[in-house]
């Protein structure tokens, strides 16, 4: 597993070192069995007895910052400490009696670039003997917000990404301990489809969600992702991950 050396701020969230394997997002565990809603955005819900206890709300602009760092364990806490009703999730929060720390995302739709930054400025270290995983064939998933198509790659590989909106295409690699500064640079400072100026920006935004959805949540580490993405399209990245396991399609293999 890879960690942060010691813990680093971003805007809304601080991330703390961890020495267990995972990432937690508010105390709740970044993993499809947390998944609560998944469609113009993802929120991790805890739950007791199936009563919602504790929510994280947008941890797609968390996630995928993370991912491009090289982390796959830390502990995350939302700091935000005022309230921002233009937003909706700030609003539900308010009237669920949880505070603003409870949103992780930035208000401008973007994958916390400050975040990435303090990342790459602290550094990351790998402790342990890492398991790492990928699909033990390729596998699809079409909604009607697009198809998406996972393929296994070789161990310690990382992600390959093959993105296409709206007639634009943003293709990168991001290796396991981290993508190039100037790749993660492109990608969080792009913003959310619904707020990006052109589809340019929309794809290459697209590119923190994919992994925040299908490598982080759903656990794929090693693997070549190709998609047509339109609309809200986190259905279609989590339900590829889910599909993925459902049909233990899901290989784990040990990096030395």
């Amino acid at each position: 597993m890879r960690t942060v050396t010691e813990p680093a701020e971003g805007e809304y969230v601080r991330v703390e070192p961890s020495d267990e394997p995972g990432i937690r997002i508010n105390g709740i565990p970044a993993t499809l069995e947390h998944v609560r809603k998944a469609d113009v955005r993802v929120d991790l819900v805890e739950s007791l007895e199936g009563v919602s206890r504790n929510r994280a709300f947008v941890v797609e602009h968390v996630l995928g910052p993370l991912r491009l760092g090289g982390v796959t364990a830390a502990n995350v806490v939302g700091i935000t400490s005022e309230w921002d009703f233009t937003r909706p999730e700030h609003r539900i929060c308010y009237s669920s009696e949880r505070g603003p720390d409870a949103v992780v995302s930035h208000p401008a739709g973007l994958p916390n670039p400050a975040l990435a930054r303090a990342v790459a400025d602290v550094g990351t270290e790998r402790s342990g003997t890492e398991r790492r995983t990928t699909v033990g064939e390729t596998i699809s998933f079409e909604t009607n917000d697009g198809k998406i198509t996972v393929s296994p790659r070789d161990v310690g590989a990382g992600v390959e990404l093959d993105l296409r909106y709206e007639g634009q295409r943003f293709t990168a690699e991001v290796p396991a301990d981290g993508a190039d500064p100037a790749v993660t640079e492109a990608i969080t400072t792009s913003t959310t489809p619904y707020l990006a100026p052109d589809a340019a920006v929309a794809v290459t935004h697209s590119a923190a969600d994919v992994l925040s959805d299908v490598v982080v949540i759903g656990g794929l580490d090693d693997v070549q992702i190709d998609a047509d993405l339109g609309g809200a399209y986190h259905a279609l990245t989590v339900g590829v991950a889910r599909k993925a396991h459902e049909h233990g399609l899901v290989v784990e293999r040990e990096l030395e």
